[in-house]
Formats: structure tokens, C-alpha cells, sequence
């Protein structure tokens, strides 16, 4: 098979505020120990510390990253999303590979900005706290005795992570028809009304119902996906059994919106620069029919011709490892280079 080779552009330490920063990094390894096995452990380690303390680099200022070393080997995993091996090798005291380390975008950035390493946007969230009393009893919204809201009130403006959560006030007392029943089953013309005063699509019902057993069951909704998650809080008797709910539920709705996040980065489209170097016009037309036709391939645009070469670029949704695992399953190889891969 010909070799195809796709030419990747590093990300420079030196690059512009506005460049985009790369989450995936290629660590080469070459680790040796008592045995293989050992040697493996220990590159793998390295190899996320590397990756993890390269790109947070990229965020935050290198005062910062000093601060991020002294951060365990287990804490580090926290932030690693994927590892990809290529080019594995190993034997006898030794282990040698490249490694390419996926971070998770959302969970280092949620935690630079709850350690004030970097500024950010912050997400405003409109909370409606919807609550039954008791299972024969109509749910409540702008009812005094909505003893749910009226916790949720007391705490004010809810900050956590790049999240700011407020509870819904009384300038949304007249939204036509915004009653418990029609929040709990929420039309499009009432959400476009509250996220028009609210000036954000991040609105979230609370519902609360209390359970035969005393407990307080929680179910969460998020008006912008239809998503759903519940959860219940075990009421121990000391009248503290909203306020667990409440730090519950943000930390749930914290979740909810990190994977929101995460699902629109994996459709985003990326753009990838290749060339290919073929021999006749045949062989190119056979191998970019098969990489066009990879599920995740959006498409590849031809930039040129020419002296055995062909200029073009690949758009592809979800992350650069699953790119290589589309290509390998597709019966490709790679190998990893200081700026390129080549596919064979």
C-alpha cells in the first residue's frame, strides 16, 4: 500500500492568544526499569504528567504550572480523557512507544478557574425550583409555601466553576401561563420567553418531591437538551434535607453541562492538512474514496496537484485518536513524527 502521509502543524509554545489549542499531545517514550511491565507503568505516568502540564501550559502562566507539578499521579488521571499507543515496543527492562494523551478540556478548565489559574466566561443558569409537598398535592412555582424555592432563594447568586446559577425571580411572574405545571412541561413559546429575560439558553427545572420514607427525591431537567437526571437525598432528621439537595443538585447540573459541552466539541467539524504522494491518479482516487467514506469523515477537499503529490484537507468530527482508530480498523497504520504522521 502506498504510504499516505498527513502533515500536522505543531502548536507552538509561543502561539497567539487566539490560536487553538490542541487537547491531544504525542509523548514519545523510552522507559526502562526492573522489568517491561514496570517500565510501561512508569511511561505511562510520565507521559500523562507531560501531556497534562503541556497543555495547561497553554492556559495558564507558567507560575501556574510550577503550582500544577506538585499535583499526584492520581490526581493527574483525573484529567486524562484517553491514552493511544503506537509504535509499542517492549521486552526484557524496557518499554518504548508513543503515546498520544487525550486531556479533557472541560474538567482542566473547570479546575483553573475554581483555582483562579485562569479568567473565563462565565455560564449564567436559571434554575426553577417546581415542588410537591406531598403525592396528592399539585406542584407548586410562585406559591408562598414552595418551601423548595424559597431554599433555593437563600442562597443567592450560586457560583461554581464558570457556573452562575440564579433562582427565578419575580420579573418572571409574567410570562403568560409560567405556572408548576406548565414549567414541569415546558413549551417552546415559554422557554423563548425566559431565556429572552434571562439572556441565556441554560434554563434547568428543580422539581422536589418528598417520599413515603421521609427522603426527598430530586429530578433535574435541562430545558435547552430535554436531558433528565434524578437522584434522591436520604433525610436523616436534621432538617438540613434541602440544603443537601441543593449542593447536590448543582454539582449534578455541573455534570449536565460538561456533557453538553463535551457532545457538541465531538461534532464539532476539525479541518486536518494532508498530502498523499501516489503514482498514478487511480491510486489517489481509490484512497481518498476510502478515507471519505470513514463515519466520521465529513468530506475532503483537493487543494492541488502536482509533481506526484496531492494537496488536501480532511474534516472529520470527534478527536484525532478516533481518527487513528477509524484509519486502523480501516486496515492503516501510522506512525508518529515530530510534525507528521504517516499512514500506510
Amino acid at each position: 500500500m502506498k504510504s499516505l502521509f498527513l502533515l500536522i502543524a505543531l502548536v507552538l509554545s509561543a502561539m497567539p492568544a487566539y490560536a487553538k489549542i490542541e487537547y491531544s499531545v504525542i509523548i514519545p517514550v523510552d522507559v526502562e526499569a526492573e522489568n517491561s511491565v514496570v517500565a510501561k507503568d512508569k511511561a505511562m505516568l510520565d507521559a500523562q504528567r507531560q501531556a497534562f502540564l503541556e497543555v495547561a501550559g497553554k492556559l495558564t502562566s507558567t507560575e501556574n504550572v510550577e503550582k500544577l507539578k506538585a499535583l499526584s499521579d492520581d490526581s493527574i488521571q483525573y484529567f486524562i480523557r484517553s491514552v493511544g499507543v503506537d509504535n509499542e515496543k517492549s521486552g526484557g527492562t524496557k518499554y518504548k512507544a508513543d503515546l498520544s494523551v487525550q486531556i479533557n478540556e472541560h474538567l482542566l478548565k473547570d479546575y483553573l478557574v475554581e483555582n483562579e489559574m485562569i479568567k473565563f466566561e462565565t455560564d449564567n443558569l436559571l434554575v426553577i425550583p417546581i415542588f410537591k409537598p406531598h403525592p396528592q398535592a399539585y406542584p407548586l412555582l410562585w406559591e408562598d409555601d414552595n418551601v423548595w424555592r424559597h431554599s433555593w432563594q437563600s442562597k443567592g447568586l450560586i457560583k461554581f466553576g464558570a457556573m452562575q446559577m440564579r433562582t427565578i425571580g419575580d420579573q418572571y411572574r409574567y410570562i403568560d401561563n409560567l405556572s408548576a405545571q406548565n414549567a414541569l412541561y415546558m413549551t417552546n413559546e415559554i422557554y423563548e420567553q425566559i431565556s429572552s429575560i434571562n439572556d441565556s439558553d441554560k434554563i434547568y427545572v428543580v422539581f422536589a418531591e418528598p417520599l413515603e420514607n421521609g427522603d426527598l427525591k430530586i429530578t433535574l431537567k435541562n430545558e435547552y437538551t430535554k436531558s433528565e437526571e434524578n437522584f434522591a437525598i436520604y433525610n436523616d432528621g436534621d432538617n438540613n434535607v434541602f440544603d443537601k439537595a441543593i449542593e447536590k443538585s448543582v454539582m449534578m447540573i455541573s455534570n449536565m453541562e460538561r456533557d453538553t459541552k463535551l457532545e457538541a466539541s465531538e461534532n464539532t467539524v476539525h479541518s486536518l492538512n494532508a498530502v498523499y504522494i501516489y503514482q498514478d491518479m487511480k491510486d489517489w482516487l481509490l484512497k481518498s474514496k476510502v478515507l471519505s467514506e470513514l463515519s466520521m469523515v465529513e468530506g475532503i477537499d483537493t487543494k492541488s496537484f502536482g509533481g506526484g503529490k496531492v494537496n488536501f484537507s480532511i474534516r472529520y468530527t470527534g478527536s484525532l485518536q478516533d481518527l487513528w482508530n477509524a484509519l486502523q480498523e480501516s486496515g492503516f497504520s501510522h506512525e508518529a513524527s515530530s510534525n507528521y504522521h504517516i499512514i500506510r
